[in-house]
């Protein structure tokens, strides 16, 4: 009876699962973010793009004094990491009318060249940040090299932590 029941309370568990990664893989392919260039692309199609390869998202926002106190650190975790198969996704919440501020905040803080830059408006983006269990910025997320979420609340790049978190996830192929 007990293995009965170990046995059905994993299957739940399971099948729960799977039901919240493609209610997520549903919730990503729903947002629209706007790169630099203009380009757009779900957060879907950004995250399946860099496939194989585990991914630092850093939500932030040109106005938000946290958030850039971060990005010097930022810049340092990547020179580290370069070379490595993590990639860095900066996902901006700054609304449609702050799009030179976001971009200008890119070059001024020296990230503009290092990862990938996307942008979607606070107010567009908040079911997503909900979802996500995002409710101040900055905040950090690692995606495995499977493509799924392996930590919703990651450390800052200020903390020397998150470079062998990150390089252990690369030893573990992100699972």
């Amino acid at each position: 009876m007990k293995q009965s029941l170990l046995c059905f309370t994993f299957l739940l568990a399971f099948v729960a699962s799977i039901h919240a990664q493609k209610g997520l893989k549903t919730l990503f392919a729903a947002h629209i973010f706007t790169a630099t260039d203009g380009n757009q692309k779900s957060l879907a199609d950004i995250i399946k793009s860099h496939e194989g390869k585990v991914i630092y998202l850093d939500f932030w926002a040109s106005w938000c004094v946290p958030c850039r106190s971060e990005m010097p650190h930022s810049v340092k975790l990547y020179e580290k990491l370069k070379d490595k198969e993590v990639v860095f996704i900066y996902l901006s919440i700054d609304n449609a009318d702050k799009e030179t501020a976001w971009k200008n905040a890119t070059e001024k803080l020296k990230i503009d060249n290092i990862g990938s830059h996307w942008r979607r408006n606070a107010e567009d983006a908040k079911e997503l940040m909900k979802f996500l269990y995002i409710y101040s910025i900055p905040h950090y997320l690692v995606v495995g090299k499977d493509g799924q979420i392996v930590n919703r609340d990651a450390l800052p790049p200020s903390d020397p932590r998150i470079e062998r978190q990150l390089k252990k996830l690369l030893n573990k192929g992100g699972k």
